[in-house]
């Protein structure tokens, strides 16, 4: 009796669906949703993930030159600093008095050097003047012993025809040899007063070499100590924004091979977007295309940008090769940090004027694409060749014109 009623139950299933499929084969598709075929663009995109980097240059670590307690520190991370700001001062009180020692000997120099240099010069004219009184001396005692000895010479041819006295030659004699020994003597004092101007014009020169010398070390040592106490002054070499500080007041820096490092500053205009782009995919990137992306801190903001490089070392993440992609040129780049993650459609090419469908209206069935086009209120199934499509549209390349209906989703009544 069971098998009986559960053959019977079995039966009445099968006759229901039976009915039920006959019944479905009777109903009429109706358009539930109708657009109208129309041209448009639609776009090859390439989907990827990237990152915000900061461009080359963009981050700057900023250290001491010089070892020291830090005495002053004016910055903390998330602060914005101009360049040219005070970051950090380091103890430069030994600094400062060697700068004073170097200045006061600069100025020493400057005013004791002048000083000597004009002495000396005194000097030199003293001494041409000497030279010229003992050349006049010498002129006059060499007029002098030539009148001496002529008088001699003609004493002596008197005293040879008896027309003088041996006293008057005696007399001419001595005075001869008077006049010849001034005349050596005079010699002499041009002689030394040459030698003394020479000497004097020598020294003057050295003190000029010597003060060219001495003031160029002074100076340079007053650079260098001016230098070496700007370096206790720690100033922002360009502007931005604080994104780290490793030192703080009171702590002892040195400084050795590696420069100790105070803060990072960060540049935030000078951002850059690195795309992974698949391996299979970085074919058809190049230069100069078009990359809209958007972060998960803005989801409703679209940054665009363009590809000014494709790196040509792969990186590999998780077993798969991606090549790095970068963009520039976007706005608003303010409102973005580094290491954000940044979801990318970078836009290969663009078709316009083509006719376009959006892509739910577009159905994959027994092998090709159709579409429900609507015709007099009713739905007709018709098969299409389609082109490029992107996330709105689909081309449609052949079975649709311009200006027909095609229905998004139908129902059956």
């Amino acid at each position: 009796m069971k098998k009986f009623l559960a053959a019977l139950i079995v039966l009445a299933l099968l006759a229901a669906a039976v009915v039920a499929i006959k019944g479905r084969k009777g109903q009429e598709l109706v358009p539930v949703q109708v657009v109208t075929v129309k041209k448009g663009e639609v776009r090859k995109e390439i989907e990827a993930t990237g990152i915000i980097k900061p461009q080359v240059g963009a981050e700057i670590k900023v250290g001491a030159r010089i070892s020291g307690t830090v005495v002053k520190e004016n910055v903390k991370v998330g602060d914005f600093v101009k360049k040219g700001d005070l970051i950090a001062v380091i103890d430069n009180r030994e600094l400062k008095e060697a700068l004073k020692r170097a200045r006061a000997n600069l100025e020493e120099i400057k005013r004791s050097y002048p000083e000597r240099i004009a002495r000396q010069k005194f000097l030199v004219e003293s001494a041409k003047t000497q030279l010229k009184q003992a050349e006049a001396k010498l002129k006059a005692e060499e007029e002098n012993y030539r009148v001496k000895k002529w008088k001699f010479e003609r004493q002596k041819e008197l005293l040879s025809i008896g027309y003088t006295t041996p006293e008057k030659f005696k007399e001419a004699k001595q005075a001869l040899a008077l006049a010849e020994s001034n005349l050596k003597a005079a010699k002499e004092g041009v002689k030394q007063a040459l030698y003394n101007l020479k000497a004097q014009e020598a020294e003057l020169k050295r003190l000029k070499a010597e003060f060219q010398e001495n003031l160029k070390k002074a100076e340079a040592d007053l650079k260098q100590a001016q230098i070496r106490y700007s370096y206790s002054y720690i100033y922002a070499p360009m502007s931005g924004i604080i994104s780290f500080v490793s030192t703080q007041k009171g702590e002892t820096v040195v400084a050795g091979l590696n420069a100790p490092q105070f803060v990072t500053i960060l540049d935030p205009k000078r951002l850059e977007n690195w795309i992974y782009v698949d391996e299979t995919e970085i074919g058809k990137v190049k230069k100069g295309m078009p990359v809209e992306f958007t972060v998960d801190a803005y989801p409703g903001k679209v940054f665009k940008g363009k590809v000014v490089e494709i790196y040509p070392k792969p990186k590999i993440l998780n077993n798969v090769v991606y090549y790095i992609v970068v963009a520039r040129g976007f706005k608003n780049v303010e409102l973005l940090r580094p290491e954000m993650t940044t979801h990318n459609t970078v836009i290969a090419g663009v078709r316009k004027g083509v006719l376009v469908v959006p892509n739910a209206a577009v159905k994959w069935k027994n092998g090709h694409y159709v579409v429900y086009k609507v015709v007099g209120g009713k739905v007709v199934e018709v098969p299409v060749k389609v082109g490029w499509s992107d996330e709105n549209y689909t081309q449609i390349v052949e079975g649709l014109k311009e200006g027909d209906k095609v229905a998004l989703s139908v129902r059956r009544r």
